[in-house]
Order: structure tokens, then C-alpha cells, then sequence
């Protein structure tokens, strides 16, 4: 008997402590982009490219850095194309654009994204919604200083979110 009441002490106890916890939300919502937009942002900047005629490639990731969208022109080489996806891979990881990677490696403010993968090279950009990265897209190919795959890729951007969305933590405008 005196086993049985000290199990249902601990029941009660172990019960109200789940309860009180309970009051803490134990998931989360997170927007995301969806295919739709960043099939919209790579074909927003193939246009652009195709008009400037240039040879790039486009990619669009989710906020965890998973491939949603991707296109090489023709013309694009195997460097742009695998420059792009690692654009738009490190500006979601890092949460800032890679023009801000790029400088904070070369001042030596932060060189772990040399370290750990990351390709801090002009070109790729978060893309932000009310303060929450949502995904990023990253381009190749438009010329050796970056500006090109910036221009292009901003291009792709806010022509699907519009002018005023959230890119990056630095000035982007070149």
C-alpha cells in the first residue's frame, strides 16, 4: 500500500511538471519559400542574363541549404555551376550575403566559413521575410569581380518579392 502511494505521489508530481512545461510551445511554424518563387527567381535572372548575354547559372535554396531551384545557361561552365549552388548554400547557412563572408574572411573577422565549407565569394544572398531567412539564391558565371552574378541575382530576387525584400547585412548595391 505504502508502495502504491508513493507511486502516485511521483505520478502527480512527474504529471504537473509536464503541464507547466506544456505552457512552452514545443514547435515552431517557419515560412519558407516555396518552389513556385524560386523557380520564378531563376527564371527572372536566366531573362536578365539572356538580354546581357551572359552565360550563367542560378541556384535557390531552402533555409537549410536543400537545392529547390536550378538553372545553367548554355555556355555556363562547370565552374559557375557548382559556384552558384555554393553561393546560395553559404548566404542560407550564414544567414548574410556572401559579399559580407567575403569580407569579414579577407579583414579576418570571422574565417570559419573558410573553414567549414563555406564560399565566401560574391554572388549569394538570403532572402529575408519579416526578419526570417527564408531561403537564398546564389549565381555563377557573370564575371570574375562578382558583380555580375550579384546583378543578376538580385535581379531574380526582387522581381519575384519585390524591391524593398531583405537580401543581406551589407550594401549590395554596386
Amino acid at each position: 500500500m505504502r508502495v502504491q502511494k508513493l507511486a502516485i505521489a511521483t505520478c502527480v508530481f512527474v504529471g504537473a511538471g509536464i503541464s507547466a512545461a506544456s505552457a512552452q510551445s514545443l514547435t515552431r511554424q517557419r515560412t519558407e519559400i516555396s518552389h513556385y518563387a524560386a523557380k520564378e527567381i531563376v527564371a527572372a535572372c536566366a531573362l536578365m542574363a539572356e538580354e546581357e548575354n551572359l552565360s550563367v547559372a542560378i541556384a535557390v535554396v531552402d533555409p537549410h541549404g536543400s537545392l529547390l531551384a536550378f538553372q545553367a545557361m548554355e555556355g555556363a561552365t562547370e565552374t559557375a555551376t557548382t559556384t552558384a549552388q555554393l553561393k546560395a548554400k553559404s548566404a542560407a547557412r550564414w544567414r548574410r550575403s556572401t559579399d559580407d563572408l567575403f569580407e569579414r574572411v579577407n579583414n579576418q573577422v570571422n574565417r570559419a566559413p573558410e573553414w567549414m565549407g563555406g564560399f565566401p565569394q560574391g554572388g549569394g544572398f538570403p532572402i529575408t521575410v519579416d526578419g526570417e531567412v527564408i531561403g537564398a539564391a546564389g549565381g555563377g558565371g557573370g564575371g570574375g569581380d562578382g558583380s555580375l552574378d550579384d546583378k543578376c541575382t538580385l535581379h531574380g530576387i526582387r522581381t519575384v518579392f519585390g524591391q524593398d525584400v531583405e537580401v543581406g547585412l551589407v550594401d549590395i548595391e554596386r
